[in-house]
């Protein structure tokens, strides 16, 4: 029922679990004020998992400290800083309710990995090259595993802060990314309750704590109305699939009935399900983290009170860390900071010009130190974004409603008493997060981020990054805007469960990807590998020089091309070369570069095989299935007469190639 580890593994969680906990300890005075109340556990948990993953990446990428010798780096400046800090009033009761809820959460969200444990399929492998490139190295920016030669072009400092726990926790690189999609899912979950509990805490403590549950099992495992509809109303609709699958529920504009206009909408249940270490996931809580200083700087300038100096530094902190992470979150908490900055610049109070003033030293402290938070990764960093346009179309109304209807009564109810009554304070947090998410929601419809997609994806790329936030904020807002319905009782109260029926209603998508912890035996990912097992960890463990790189069979996206190198970090002349393109914008370079392999593989002319190997110091040459799929004129003859072969079974060989092979 409870599923169960190895003792070895066990022991990796226990470890990270620990000392998780322990920089929770630590933190915590600075939580509870950042983020007053709720006994800052919460709060805690997220800073304390955020800077122990991020400062050894910072240390390394500053040139201060190797990135395996630093890995302690943020557990050590936390317990200083809690040893200059005056301790914050004991609360044993509610460190072991946090403790509780994310232990609990946390081996929920190893089930849900473990349920699909393979570490191949949709980005899993793009996360890998990352997540083992990090690992492998000393110094940020790693080699971009896929592009031999280079350094990583794209937000990889999600997966090296995962690397950085890993290390920690002494885990190899594919235990580290199921351990950390658990940790996601638990931080996920808990900043979701306590952001909830906090816009409905006004209404009473009984209904936020139910309410922040509610939030939380929602956002973990409900969809949209997707699921609903082909449950319940999928003969009233136009719909053109029999069946359903989980991934429909994100594949939605464009894909049923199909269309010119193809549109991505994924949500958090959905991405936990699919397993993928991306930006976005792991930017998740970092982007909750940067809500909740929202919502408290919004609360202290309703009080009249001026900006904190350390609340503002702190979302600035966090701003700079999207840039990195997953930069359309610099965007969407920008948004939201504005309209922030709005409500205080026009509340009623002190004087206008002070007002302004001091908002205004508050948005140079933020951009400073964001700035400084950004800068090892963008002075290493060549962005890729082509302009922004025009939408070149409009998603039809109907499928707007079932991806975000659910929300709308809950809404209505909220919006209605403020059509004749003004706003109260406690309301106004909860209407900051609902316009957010509905602004979101419109920005693909009017403007796009252009980026290599062809027409009938133009619109993709940017309806996912921005619709992927909103839907997480709608879940939030629309439970959050049900409490002072609740609270006010009688028809308000009935009213209230009503709108409540569309919410719980998406969890219809449950039982399509909750899986139950008696699936937790190991962490292991690479059951998939068949026969091909032994040759990647015989890759992992090859010896490569500075400057050296190996060759294996390259091919475009979400392929079975580019293993070795995604699941060991060891760098490859090139891996998937539409990523590549898109990562460098050179799609010349990229495909120049899929030629060569091709021709490594298949050509008959040794001066031509040879040339490819001094130009990327190719030092050992992968042949194993995919190879021979891949490439079906394969030249076995030839590559197997480069030198010795150093690992040979059922899954292929891996040949080291002669120093004097190619003069």
């Amino acid at each position: 029922m409870t599923g169960s580890l190895p003792p070895a593994e066990l022991a990796l969680v226990l470890r990270m679990l620990a000392l998780l906990a322990l920089g929770a300890w630590a933190v915590r005075p600075l939580a509870l004020r950042l983020v007053p109340g709720g006994g800052g556990w919460v709060v805690a948990v997220l800073i304390g998992w955020t800077v122990i993953g991020w400062l050894p990446w910072a240390c390394s990428a500053l040139g201060l400290l190797p990135f395996g010798a630093a890995s302690l780096a943020g557990l050590v400046v936390l317990l200083g800083a809690r040893a200059w800090t005056a301790p914050p009033p004991a609360d044993p009761r509610g460190g072991l309710i946090a403790a509780t809820a994310f232990a609990l959460l946390f081996w929920l969200g190893l089930a849900q990995r473990l349920g699909r444990p393979d570490l191949t399929g949709l980005e899993k492998f793009t996360d890998m090259a990352f997540l083992s490139a990090a690992m492998r190295t000393e110094w940020m920016p790693p080699q971009d595993a896929w592009y031999a030669g280079a350094p990583v072009n794209y937000y990889y400092v999600g997966q090296a802060m995962t690397a950085a726990w890993g290390q920690i926790a002494g885990a190899a690189p594919t235990a580290a990314y199921q351990i950390g999609m658990a940790c996601l899912f638990a931080l996920t979950g808990l900043a979701v309750w306590r952001l909830t509990a906090e816009l409905a805490a006004p209404f009473g403590r009984s209904i936020a704590q139910v309410l922040g549950g509610a939030a939380t099992v929602l956002t973990l495992c409900g969809g949209n109305l997707h699921s609903v509809l082909y449950t319940m109303f999928r003969g009233f609709m136009p719909t053109t699939k029999e069946g359903f699958y989980f991934p429909d529920s994100t594949r939605f504009i464009g894909f049923d009935p199909p269309t010119a206009d193809k549109g991505f909408t994924e949500f958090i249940a959905y991405a936990f399900a699919a397993g993928d270490l991306h930006a976005h996931v792991v930017a998740t809580p970092v982007v909750l983290l940067g809500l909740l200083l929202l919502l408290a700087i919004l609360a202290r300038g309703r009080a009249c009170s001026d900006p904190d100096l350390v609340q503002v530094a702190t979302f600035g902190w966090v701003l700079g860390l999207c840039v990195a992470i997953n930069s359309w979150d610099v965007a969407i908490l920008g948004l939201i900071a504005l309209i922030v900055v709005l409500i205080l610049a026009l509340s009623p109070g002190s004087n206008l010009a002070r007002r302004l003033d001091r908002l205004g030293a508050a948005a140079v402290v933020v951009l400073a130190v964001a700035f400084l938070t950004a800068a090892p990764f963008v002075g290493s960093f060549t962005p890729f974004v082509a302009g922004i346009e025009a939408a070149p179309a409009r998603t039809p109304v109907w499928q707007l409603m079932v991806l975000y209807g659910h929300a709308l009564p809950a809404a209505a109810l909220f919006v209605l008493p403020l059509l004749w009554r003004r706003a109260q304070a406690t309301q106004l947090a909860i209407g900051v997060v609902l316009v957010s998410a509905l602004i979101l929601i419109a920005v693909p419809e009017t403007i796009i981020v252009r980026d290599i997609y062809e027409l009938d994806y133009a619109r993709a790329n940017t309806m996912f990054k921005l619709t992927f936030r909103a839907q997480n904020l709608l879940m939030i807002g629309a439970l959050a805007a049900l409490a002072p319905a609740v609270r006010r009782g009688g028809v308000w109260m009935a009213a209230a469960l009503v709108a409540l029926v569309p919410l719980v209603a998406t969890l219809a998508y449950a039982p399509h990807v909750f899986s139950p912890p008696s699936v937790v035996h190991n962490l292991d990912g690479l059951a998939f590998l068949g026969d091909e097992r032994g040759l990647v960890e015989a890759a992992g463990r090859l010896s490569l020089a500075p400057g050296e790189s190996l060759i294996e069979a390259s091919g475009e996206a979400f392929g079975e091309t580019g293993r070795i190198s995604a699941l060991t970090g060891q760098p490859a002349v090139l891996g998937w070369a539409g990523h590549e393109w898109l990562w460098r914008g050179d799609s010349g370079a990229t495909y120049k570069r899929a030629d060569l392999v091709r021709a490594f593989y298949t050509t008959k002319d040794p001066a031509e095989r040879c040339a490819v190997i001094r130009r990327f110091h190719i030092r050992f040459a992968i042949f194993g299935k995919v190879e021979m799929r891949t490439y079906p004129d394969l030249n076995a003859t030839a590559i197997l007469s480069l030198g010795p072969v150093v690992h040979d079974d059922l899954g292929g060989r891996i040949v080291q190639i002669s120093r004097d092979g190619c003069p």
